[in-house]
């Protein structure tokens, strides 16, 4: 019998995963894109081998890729809480569900490096595109060392942007630095709605609530809160709602679910649920956390690349090799002790691969670095010689360096 008008049709349901991979391409296009959830079933039906050919390398496309990892992302958690469930249920699912919960963990860790892959070249891309590599040791030393001295290179910073004509301005601190003056600049076209303005102008413990209430709601999601003005305290409301959620998830760390108490199974249902439902909750704030990062990542992307063609970025280069050069000149002793320190993972030409100079022990050396510098600021310590002040440095290469 033909099926009526209103009868449920594939895109309208929710489909088991193998279904996923009878949808023709136009269909399974728009079902990427219709809701999250079904994202995750997606993903899921490509982890466990369900997807045709032409369906797996659509969802590893570029411009899907971190879709599908913030998908396998809640995908992951979501199916070690439902095992969890079975299990404490003697459900017989509960088998079938750890194997695929297996077989997403083995996508993830895919999925996590085409992902580094992806974002190594575009990083490439924009040192290409600055004319000056971010990664040479002697840009790095300037960059640690005005993080050294602080106070001192705001000052000579604000001086040299006055000698240039220009407005003072600080270098950005963080990353949520950087996307905030892009939006002041106009380089983030984000309009200022006022969704947007009652967000910001939202106590700690409101605006926390609203997060919380935009992560349990995985299909739909609040406009406001991906605004760039909105994207460092929503940083810090997925940080607190995370570690507020770690003891009653029973979880090991706010990044890792880890086992269930040993006496989970002889637990009344009421308490095992409870338990159950908040490691659902530390989930979804892991899937917004992964939304999160990227989309940090692509504001301050944009705002770097639209202010490398803005009409005061030579006046601001050159005020801000200035500041440096002025710097390393009354500290050139500790400018050679971070040479010194960078050297060993230097090739012969002064860059720092990453795959040797790892984003790790690049943090752990700066801070190594900074400490030193710290305890050994007196007049009475001699420090090797210092390092000629290097090329002019354009200020987009310098902001990487950060």
């Amino acid at each position: 019998m033909p099926a009526t008008t209103d009868s449920p049709q594939p895109q309208h349901r929710r489909l088991r995963l193998r279904e996923v991979a009878d949808l023709d391409d136009t269909a399974f296009t728009d079902y990427l894109h219709d809701r999250f959830d079904r994202l995750v079933t997606a993903a899921i039906a490509d982890a466990v081998g369900y997807l045709r050919p032409a369906q797996h390398d659509l969802l590893h496309t570029p411009g899907l890729l971190h879709d599908l990892r913030d998908a396998l992302t809640f995908a992951e958690g979501d199916l070690q809480v439902a095992a969890e469930r079975m299990s404490y249920r003697h459900d017989p699912r509960a088998a079938r569900t750890a194997r695929q919960l297996r077989q997403v963990r083995t996508a993830l860790h895919q999925v996590h490096r085409e992902t580094a892959a992806l974002r190594r070249a575009e990083a490439r891309k924009r040192d290409a595109a600055a004319g000056t590599p971010a990664t040479d040791t002697v840009t790095i030393a300037r960059s640690w060392l005005a993080h050294a001295y602080p106070a001192r290179f705001a000052q000579l910073l604000a001086q040299a942007q006055a000698d240039a004509g220009l407005p003072a301005r600080p270098l950005a601190k963080d990353i949520f630095d950087t996307i905030e003056e892009g939006w002041a600049d106009g380089h983030l076209t984000a309009p200022s709605t006022p969704s947007v303005e009652q967000m910001l102008a939202r106590g700690v413990v409101a605006f926390r609530s609203a997060v919380a209430d935009d992560a349990r709601n995985q299909n739909d999601r609040d406009p406001a809160l991906r605004h760039p003005l909105l994207q460092r305290r929503w940083n810090t409301a997925l940080d607190d709602l995370a570690t507020l959620t770690v003891p009653v998830a029973h979880a090991s760390s706010p990044s890792a679910l880890g086992a269930l108490p040993g006496d989970f199974s002889y637990m009344p249902e009421q308490d095992a649920f409870k338990i159950l439902n908040a490691r659902r909750f530390l989930v979804a704030i892991w899937q917004r956390r992964a939304e999160h990062t990227r989309l940090v990542r692509q504001y301050a992307g944009t705002a770097t690349d639209r202010r490398r063609v803005a009409p005061d970025l030579d006046l601001r280069s050159q005020a801000l090799d200035a500041a440096l050069d002025r710097l390393v000149a009354e500290h050139p002793a500790a400018t050679a002790r971070i040479l010194a320190r960078l050297r060993p993972y230097a090739a012969a030409d002064g860059r720092l691969e990453e795959h040797v100079f790892t984003p790790a022990l690049r943090a752990q050396a700066k801070r190594e670095v900074l400490a030193d510098l710290a305890a050994i600021r007196r007049p009475d310590v001699v420090l090797p010689s210092a390092i000629v002040p290097r090329p002019a440095l354009t200020a987009t290469a310098a902001l990487a360096a950060h």
